[in-house]
């Protein structure tokens, strides 16, 4: 059997807090904390990820859903991180933060092919620190695969990593 990966565009509109969540659930309960590394915070069933922008609406983002770990892109990202993810239905989809739930708001995202289980993210975020960088470019690109369980890394740290990691001290 050959590999899958399937790579799709969509955007978002975030009204605040610099925030796009990936969603494994209906918006009732995402549950307690499970695992967090810098620019990702999973929980039960959702992971947060922070983006460039504070609000903005068309926001582009790039997601691959793979079979397979389909490998960091180095060289075209400033920030890249890992960290685990169980998907409980194998069906995930997109929303910025928004004021108001809203299902239309929501970008449903390929099937996971392997279905429900642990799954590895691996969000890479591209022009972290400029002050209001244009939605022209592929900012925030995010990996989906199964894996087996392992600890959040941060794969590429850039200025942004960097940042919080000197705020937080």
């Amino acid at each position: 059997m050959s590999p899958y990966a399937e790579t799709v565009r969509v955007e978002v509109d975030v009204e605040d807090c610099g925030t796009v969540l990936l969603t494994d659930w209906d918006g009732d309960d995402a549950g307690d904390v499970v695992w967090s590394v810098a620019l990702v915070t999973v929980w039960k069933a959702m992971a947060e990820l922070s983006i460039v922008y504070q609000h903005g609406d068309g926001i582009p983002f790039t997601v691959t859903i793979a079979d397979h770990d389909p490998g960091a892109d180095l060289d075209g990202y400033e920030e890249i991180v890992e960290i685990d993810f169980l998907s409980a239905t194998g069906e995930v989809s997109l929303i910025g933060w928004c004021m108001d739930w809203e299902d239309t708001a929501m970008r449903r995202l390929p099937p996971l092919p392997a279905g429900p289980g642990l799954h590895r993210l691996r969000y890479h975020v591209w022009s972290t620190l400029e002050e209001r960088p244009d939605f022209a470019g592929n900012h925030h690109y995010l990996q989906i695969w199964p894996a087996q369980p392992s600890p959040p890394v941060v794969v590429k740290q850039g200025e942004w990593i960097a940042h919080l990691k000197d705020a937080a001290t």
